[in-house]
């Protein structure tokens, strides 16, 4: 008898973003910086919106996870994303997560999400209960330390405008826990049409 073993891999459907916006988050995250709040900040090349984060998955689900991103984005055209404004979740009394807010006026990102959640689970990935909300994480909160002047200058990019882009492709990830931050990897892209 063989004993074949399979690695496990934590996988998750993005939207990649431009350079020129992940240049413009970056420098809002450098004036952020200097508020010397306790915050765990997303380095600019790691900086996408996630779909769906599927989990740990045996490696040789990957193909079939890929054959489903690509059923699930049938018949959907590429589209437009704005990047407006800034925020924490869950709230402002207890804030965890600073985020961009991502406007898609057509709601394609929540179709995807939803169509992803729901075929997903036949290769056991869970489904999410929490409603899909497009955001952008660019850093997380991990003290309170200086929290209130970072809200504050958070505020001043109330409405500030990061820039837009033309989505045509959603891309599978893998996400690699390393001691120095997580090591994304791009395994494949599904092109919309």
């Amino acid at each position: 008898m063989k004993i074949i073993y399979t690695m496990n891999v934590r996988l998750f459907v993005a939207v990649e973003i431009t350079e020129e916006i992940r240049k413009k988050l970056a420098e809002f995250q450098d004036e952020l910086k200097r508020v010397d709040a306790d915050v765990g900040w997303v380095a600019p090349e790691n900086l996408h919106i996630t779909v769906k984060f599927i989990g740990s998955l045996g490696e040789e689900k990957i193909e079939a996870v890929a054959n489903t991103i690509k059923d699930a984005v049938t018949h959907i055209k590429p589209f437009d994303l704005d990047y407006r404004g800034v925020g924490v979740l869950p709230a402002e009394k207890n804030p965890r997560v600073i985020f961009t807010g991502v406007i898609d006026t057509g709601g394609v990102l929540e179709k995807i999400h939803e169509r992803l959640d729901n075929q997903l689970m036949a290769l056991g990935a869970e489904h999410e209960d929490r409603k899909f909300t497009a955001h952008l994480t660019v850093g997380r909160i991990k003290t309170r330390r200086n929290v209130r002047r970072l809200i504050e200058n958070l505020n001043s990019y109330h409405g500030f405008d990061f820039g837009s882009e033309h989505v045509a492709q959603v891309v599978l990830m893998k996400s690699d826990l390393l001691p120095e931050g997580p090591r994304y990897t791009k395994l494949q892209g599904v092109d919309l049409v």
